[in-house]
């Protein structure tokens, strides 16, 4: 198993993490797996890891090894569950909120040019 990058502080590999993990010891995992939420059409996105995915990376973790995984809003709820049955404890959740995108109902900024008539 050739690295892709290596340096005093780190490891890091390129590939298939269910084909590296198995000959690999780690002491913490960060990931950002499929969200399941069908991204562009892509099969790759069809549904989040199951448990058989975590058991993988479980077995290639050091006692007490973290694990940060990152998920999908609408999602989160079954990767959390596949994480949990697949022998982990899980701890905390961390969560990035954030606002983007186009209103959906009512755009306040251009109802009040609207009302000041400036529209």
């Amino acid at each position: 198993m050739t690295p892709y990058f290596k340096d005093d502080y780190c490891t890091l590999y390129h590939g298939d993490c269910r084909e590296i993990m198995p000959h690999i010891k780690t002491d913490a995992v960060v990931t950002d797996p499929p969200y399941g939420l069908g991204f562009m059409g892509k099969d790759w996105d069809r549904g989040v890891p199951g448990d058989h995915f975590w058991e993988i990376i479980a077995a290639a973790c050091l006692p007490g090894a973290p694990l940060l995984a990152f998920g999908g809003t609408r999602t989160f709820h079954r990767l959390v569950c596949a994480i949990e049955d697949a022998g982990w404890e899980v701890r905390d959740t961390l969560m990035w909120l954030y606002g983007s995108g186009f209103p959906k109902s009512l755009d306040i900024s251009k109802a009040i040019d609207k009302r000041g008539g400036t529209s």
